[in-house]
């Protein structure tokens, strides 16, 4: 059993059912819960996700709570995010967002970070407290 962080656009593939992505991530999904692997995200990736939904709250809120019911925990940029969220802008140079999306799985002691994202992967990064970082469709679990 592991901790799995998903970054936000994977939400997007597989809600929106994306027609290359949205299988990748279903298929890593089913991996996750065949191993009772604890599945965790940003509140951060989440107002994301609602954000591409602004013109229509109902079907955001829906989508929140499918993501809910899918057993994903939600974790906030709080004061244990502070100082990896820090160390990932001031040394890395990383975007705001990318840093406290890594700073929160830092801070929930992540085993796995999965993102589509291919300039921070390009970046081969070590964030003490998540274990890797990887392409979601990379077969990792």
């Amino acid at each position: 059993m592991s901790r799995i962080f998903f970054d936000a656009m994977l939400f997007v593939y597989l809600l929106e059912d994306h027609p290359q992505h949205a299988p990748e991530v279903r298929q890593a999904l089913q991996r996750c819960y065949e191993r009772s692997d604890t599945l965790l995200s940003s509140c951060l990736a989440i107002g994301e996700f609602m954000a591409g939904w602004r013109n229509d709250e109902r079907t955001a809120q829906e989508a929140v709570s499918t993501i809910r019911e899918m057993g994903f925990g939600f974790i906030p940029f709080d004061d244990a995010c502070m100082p990896v969220f820090a160390r990932l802008r001031a040394e890395m140079q990383l975007k705001a967002p990318d840093a406290i999306h890594l700073a929160c799985a830092a801070a929930a002691g992540t085993d796995l970070f999965l993102t589509g994202d291919k300039p921070l992967l390009n970046r081969r990064l070590h964030v003490p407290g998540i274990q890797f970082i990887a392409h979601f469709g990379m077969g990792v679990l």
